[in-house]
């Protein structure tokens, strides 16, 4: 693995950022905070803070994607944000009872999410500073955070070995999900509503959270997992362990790809993965960070295809995995098939040594030295082979491929092939006319007692009305009658009219699916009913179908201005999420949560209700609707606290009225030093049954 820059810190890496404008950030156990540019890799700024962080939190810092906002977790002292740019404190924030143990800054930059040894995760604003919303709680200590790429979800993961996934746009949505043997150390969002998710026993587990349900298990790592990152295109997962490892897996098929990918002798903290440069970023516990480029190893592979050293490229290939994808392997695969091609030319011209000589700079590599090895040994018997093909003894030819399976690369195979293609075909036109069997007996003789003919050859004679019916349904383009019948005679299934079937079922299923992609949902409905038709396509058209129709209700929803019918919708069919609709439906509901972000940090309760007006019958957005409300309550309380003495137990007591001890007003009332056994302690209220424009304008009374 070519390392392009190594650093060497004082201290233990705590955070490693791929960001915005080619850049990434490394943090450091002291709090030093370092920008540098990428590819090539150049310190260009960074700062220092004084503030006392917990090394030992493997999620205690954070920093926005545009090195806007530096998040760390203090020391008995809650989180410090600091401004990247300006290099200054500019929020804290102390809700938590006990240390914040894990923090996230999602992708917008806009939230940050803490989570705490009191089992309590809290969404604050970074915008305004102020907390907007508190999250399903854990049962210990939140050890890891991590917001989904779309920013509608976060997951939190906890020493109690579950992990909570939350839609934060309404609050309403949440998934529990138990599996993990042991504390949750990293989280990871990927494509197609799944996430990874790693535990402290070096278990890592695949998950589709909007099922519950665990995809896959991946193979368990050494040690203690610490840190996982994915390649851009969610391809690759990288993962990093406590004993210094890192392993790769493929996400497509689940494969641990290589347990040893790289190898450290001291524990590693954090890994991250870099577009720019394609880096692959590790940073150790004794602060040292190497800049890894995998994928520049294909420049290396190049040279070697470039001056014969095959066997080499091959061996970099074995070394680092991900060669496996580039076009140099590729290229050298493209190499291999000619190599083996002209061998076999060659040795059906009795030239051995020739062909020894074209495949030796391939011998090097494992699983093409077994193809050379079988290759040599089969075509020993090819004279043999050849003659028996010249002289139509083809039980002979085929017996002997069968036993030298390479023999079926010749070009004699491709001939035997052949003529059996031109005798079936004249022979299902014959037995289709009256007394045509004399003459397929006929026919079939040189293929009499060959594995895999007989079967055809026994249908089109021992049952030549049942094959003269699955004709005459082809060719009425009864193809439900024509597959019904296959069923029943399985050997039908082997006739290429019976495969021409198939793959115009395949034909529709791509193409429908291509005006899906579209929005032409009617053509869509239109083909899945064709589909119909094919008996084992049933499901993939009723799917196709309600696919179809979910899509055109949503359309005319949305034109008919129904967002409630719409998020319905989305509750029952998570698909949706990822359509033009919703993604647009979803983009204005963002951009009227901001807003009202802003007028809640003012307490200003009449606004809130002025901008929420239009979505207060959306039943799904209630919980979002109403957690803004008791920010701007506790807001009235904070702004009134210096000032009203007495009064402010009053509202307390006017809160808990309308809301109940829930985790906003608890937070406060230890925040603030209050002894929460003042107060009558009240279970919280259902936010969704609460209904806003009943709520008073102010909670300091009249």
């Amino acid at each position: 693995m070519i390392i392009e820059k190594r650093l060497r810190f004082k201290s233990a890496v705590t955070a490693v950022k791929p960001m915005e404008r080619k850049k990434i950030a490394i943090i450091d156990a002291t709090n030093s905070v370092r920008f540098f540019k990428l590819d090539p890799v150049i310190l260009v700024d960074g700062f220092k803070t004084s503030i006392e962080q917990d090394p030992h939190l493997l999620q205690g810092s954070d920093l926005s994607k545009d090195g806007r906002f530096v998040a760390f977790s203090v020391k008995k002292g809650g989180v410090a944000v600091f401004s990247g740019n300006q290099k200054r404190l500019i929020y804290r924030f102390r809700r938590h009872e006990g240390d914040v143990e894990s923090l996230c800054i999602s992708d917008s930059h806009d939230y940050l999410a803490t989570g705490g040894q009191d089992g309590k995760t809290f969404l604050w604003s970074l915008v305004t500073g102020r907390m907007v919303a508190s999250l399903p709680h854990h049962a210990d200590f939140v050890t890891a955070i991590d917001f989904s790429p779309n920013g509608q979800w976060i997951a939190t993961g906890s020493f109690d070995r579950k992990i909570l996934v939350t839609n934060i746009s309404s609050l309403s949505r949440h998934f529990r999900l138990r599996g993990h043997g042991g504390a949750i150390n990293a989280i990871r969002f990927i494509r197609d509503h799944r996430l990874v998710a790693a535990d402290k026993s070096g278990e890592i587990v695949v998950w589709d959270y909007f099922d519950q349900r665990v995809v896959k298990r991946l193979k368990k790592m050494l040690d203690e997992v610490t840190s996982l990152c994915v390649t851009p295109d969610d391809r690759f997962l990288f993962a990093a362990d406590r004993s210094g490892l890192v392993s790769l897996y493929d996400l497509n098929t689940y494969e641990m790809l290589s347990l040893r990918y790289l190898t450290y002798r001291k524990p590693i903290r954090k890994i991250a993965y870099a577009e720019t440069g394609n880096y692959l970023v590790v940073g150790l516990e004794d602060g040292e960070v190497t800049f890894n480029t995998p994928l520049k190893e294909s420049e290396r592979m190049e040279e070697m295809i470039d001056t014969g050293k095959l066997s080499e490229a091959y061996r970099l290939a074995d070394e680092n995995p991900l060669l496996r994808y580039s076009d140099g392997y590729l290229r050298l695969e493209v190499l291999w098939e000619e190599a083996y091609e002209e061998a076999v030319k060659l040795l059906e011209k009795g030239r051995r040594d020739e062909a020894k000589r074209v495949l030796e700079p391939f011998g090097g590599e494992s699983s093409k030295r077994l193809l050379i090895q079988q290759l040599l040994h089969d075509y020993r018997m090819f004279e043999k082979f050849k003659t028996a093909v010249e002289n139509r003894r083809f039980q002979l030819a085929y017996s002997l491929a069968a036993q030298y399976p390479s023999l079926k690369q010749s070009r004699y195979y491709t001939q035997m092939e052949e003529a059996w293609h031109t005798v079936f075909t004249k022979a299902k036109k014959l037995i289709l006319q009256n007394g045509g069997e004399e003459r397929v007996k006929e026919l079939f003789k040189p293929f009499r007692g060959i594995t895999g003919k007989s079967v055809l050859i026994q249908t089109l004679l021992a049952e030549r009305e049942i094959y003269k019916l699955f004709m005459k349904l082809v060719n009425k383009r009864d193809y439900r009658g024509a597959i019904e019948l296959a069923k029943r005679y399985p050997a039908i299934q082997e006739l290429e009219e019976y495969r021409k079937i198939e793959r115009l079922a395949d034909a529709i299923i791509q193409k429908a699916r291509l005006e899906l992609e579209k929005g032409h949902y009617a053509e869509t409905a239109r083909l899945a009913s064709q589909l119909m038709e094919f008996p084992d396509q049933k499901k993939t058209a009723e799917a196709l179908t309600e696919e179809a129709n979910l899509y055109a209700s949503a359309m005319r929803y949305f034109a008919e201005k129904n967002y409630d019918a719409i998020y319905r919708m989305l509750e029952q069919y998570p698909v949706l999420e990822e359509t033009k609709i919703v993604k647009n439906l979803e983009e204005a509901w963002r951009k009227v949560v901001k807003e009202a972000e802003i007028y809640a940090s003012k307490g200003d309760i009449a606004a809130l209700k002025k901008i929420f007006a239009p979505f207060m019958p959306i039943a799904r957005q209630r919980y979002k609707i109403v957690s803004l409300f008791k920010q701007a309550y506790i807001e009235q309380i904070e702004q009134g606290s210096s000032s009203f003495g007495k009064d402010i137990d009053k509202a307390v007591e006017r809160y808990l009225g309308l809301f109940g001890m829930d985790d906003e007003i608890d937070s406060w009332l230890r925040l603030h030093g209050k002894m929460r056994e003042r107060f009558a302690e009240a279970a919280a209220n259902d936010a969704g049954a609460i209904d806003p424009l009943l709520l008073p304008d102010t909670i300091m009374g009249d």
